[in-house]
């Protein structure tokens, strides 16, 4: 079993969120977004958290509008067994919840005209208006259990042994053992006559005094002498506590990162001591800023120890995270992405379900395809990139590139080189007029630069698209130079394709590489680019006749145009863009990428690059 999709109606200000979620899935967004309220949906939805109508019950929201939350789950034949549904009772005419192995449920929060607050229902695939009652009033446990970590917690929550917690998961599972269980009831056994000595001596002469004492209202009383069993064990002979150097001492003697950790682990061992039982039980981990109070390298160890836990089959785990490096670190796909704003007072959500993913991911190949193709001007088949695409600049996720996903703007360049002129710049303060949140991303080459765009314009992040122009680099009018220009032309083409207006905010295209439009020199090895560049710029601002710092302006002038709206005419008019292509909007690409790259290879020379 696995959660696919979470849907929440006016649970605070998440009026209408849909959540497409995978085994491992990362919330993300700025502070005060929303990320913790739709987990908070979930805990409704589980009972996990009470309803608390002032707390959750959106203030301006009318009597009439009904509040729920709903949560579809993959099912397999061992799920439907322990969740005693038959599918062939699901199947029939009266109501079809099951529909390709996906069992979907919504819970009510509030009463309406149909549906009392508490119950569940079934929700039949297409049809919400045959919605037929679970019959359920208590949390559904047969749906598994919801384990919720906050951000800021106490270690002594997650290690109650009278309650809900990571470690009673833990040491219940030991009971299970038969060597545990056959102990116990070794002892239980050897108990047996204390206890009959204890019922025919001091307890029964004690309930003759009761009797006595209760015989006016009609009452008797009885006193029982229990077994030993694994609640009482838990409460009274189990306890949790940390050794250094042979000294035990109190977990609350540790750091916060310690305390975090150790959280982290309880919840691993309690999924995977899970995993190899008999009982199977799905168990959904909320957790809160994994990363918080953790060191660099322990945030990395603690991604994939949760990843480890979603893989385990029995588990699914849902993070918010203010981190790129953990996002990177658990290698979250952009399925896996949800990203979460408020740009007015409800928040908002963008999530994709697989079949959007995998639409994205096949047309962002046959662009990447033709790209390819435009280097030998398609006379020759284009060689398909190693691996699937979620390997490449789309789904490579490293936590510089990571990073973009947390930014409210993004510059978005060719390679590191671009980055680097960006992230100097910042350095120095020079950045702070296009916004406090601003990230880059580095697509790769300019052949690249679809992928990227594609993936900021999927998740609605506003940016802009700065890169270069080959062909004025060579000699005018020479074969070298149409070829140039064929690849120019082919790469905006399938940028234009991978463009948003909605999040893609404009576009530069320099005539020459940043260094030459800057007029500071060029390192020609790739590795030492970025160096020479940062060199070039520090003596340039310490140069008062440089007219670097100028360009600069100008440069950085623009890109505020593009992301604030301005006036575009007056950029375009000034020399330091002479021969640029400034737009907010790319052109319409008219290109079938598709029906190009089946045509391959050309019997001509589409950029005529030969005479």
């Amino acid at each position: 079993m696995r959660p696919l999709r979470v849907s929440v109606r006016n649970v605070r200000g998440a009026r209408a969120a849909e959540l497409h979620l995978r085994p491992f899935s990362a919330l993300i967004g700025p502070n005060n977004a929303g990320k913790s309220t739709l987990l908070d949906a979930i805990r409704l939805f589980y009972g996990a958290l009470a309803w608390d109508p002032r707390r959750d019950r959106p203030w301006d929201l009318t009597g009439d509008d009904p509040t729920w939350v709903e949560i579809s789950y993959e099912l397999t034949e061992a799920d439907l067994k322990a969740l005693d549904l038959d599918p062939d009772e699901l199947a029939g005419d009266e109501i079809r919840p099951l529909d390709g192995g996906v069992l979907t449920v919504r819970r009510y929060l509030t009463d309406d005209a149909d549906h009392r607050q508490g119950d569940y229902y079934f929700v039949p695939a297409n049809d919400e208006e045959a919605m037929v009652a679970t019959g359920w009033r208590e949390p559904p446990a047969r749906l598994g259990q919801c384990v919720y970590v906050p951000a800021v917690t106490s270690v002594k929550d997650q290690t109650a042994l009278s309650g809900p917690s990571p470690l009673r998961d833990v040491m219940l599972l030991a009971f299970t053992d038969p060597r545990v269980d056959g102990f116990l009831g070794t002892i239980n056994h050897g108990l047996q006559g204390l206890r009959q000595a204890m019922e025919a001596g001091p307890v029964r002469r004690l309930e003759e005094h009761l009797e006595d004492a209760l015989r006016p209202w009609g009452l008797s009383a009885r006193v029982r002498v229990g077994a030993l069993t694994d609640e009482f064990i838990l409460s009274n002979l189990i306890e949790l506590t940390l050794s250094s150097g042979g000294n035990l001492h109190s977990m609350d003697a540790e750091g916060s990162g310690v305390q975090r950790a150790l959280i982290a682990g309880l919840i691993q061992a309690a999924a995977q001591l899970r995993s190899n039982e008999a009982q199977d039980d799905f168990r959904w981990i909320l957790f809160e800023e994994p990363e918080a109070f953790l060191h660099p390298a322990q945030v990395t160890r603690l991604a994939h120890d949760l990843r480890r836990i979603a893989s385990a089959g029995n588990a699914a785990v849902t993070v918010t995270t203010h981190d790129p490096k953990l996002l990177s670190a658990s290698r979250t796909p952009p399925e896996g992405i949800v990203r979460v704003h408020r740009p007015g007072t409800s928040i908002r959500v963008t999530s994709h379900s697989p079949s959007q993913v995998e639409t994205l991911l096949a047309q962002v190949r046959q662009r990447s395809l033709y790209t390819r193709a435009s280097h030998t001007c398609f006379k020759d088949p284009p060689q398909a990139p190693p691996g699937d695409e979620r390997t490449r600049v789309l789904y490579e996720l490293d936590p510089r590139r990571a990073a973009a996903f947390f930014a409210d703007r993004v510059i978005v360049v060719e390679g590191f080189s671009d980055v680097a002129f960006f992230e100097w710049l910042e350095g120095q303060g020079l950045l702070e007029r296009l916004g406090p949140n601003l990230g880059f991303l580095d697509a790769g080459g300019k052949y690249e630069l679809h992928r990227a765009v594609a993936t900021l314009s999927a998740f609605q992040i506003p940016h802009v698209v700065l890169w270069d122009e080959d062909a004025p680099m060579k000699v005018p009018g020479s074969a070298s130079e149409r070829k140039a220009a064929c690849r120019d032309r082919c790469s905006l083409e399938a940028l234009s394709a991978a463009a948003d207006s909605r999040s893609t905010l404009g576009a530069i295209r320099l005539n020459g590489t940043i260094e030459r439009w800057l007029g500071v020199p060029e390192e020609q090895t790739g590795a030492w680019k970025a160096i020479n560049l940062g060199v070039a710029l520090a003596d340039a601002y310490a140069d008062p006749t440089s007219p670097v710092p100028a360009r600069v302006e100008a440069l950085l002038d623009l890109i505020g145009v593009l992301f604030d709206g301005g006036d575009l005419a007056r950029q375009r008019s000034r020399p330091e863009f002479a021969g640029c292509l400034i737009t907010e909007t790319l052109p319409v690409c008219l290109v079938n990428f598709a029906a190009e790259v089946a045509s391959l290879p050309s019997p001509s020379c589409r950029c005529l690059a030969t005479p």
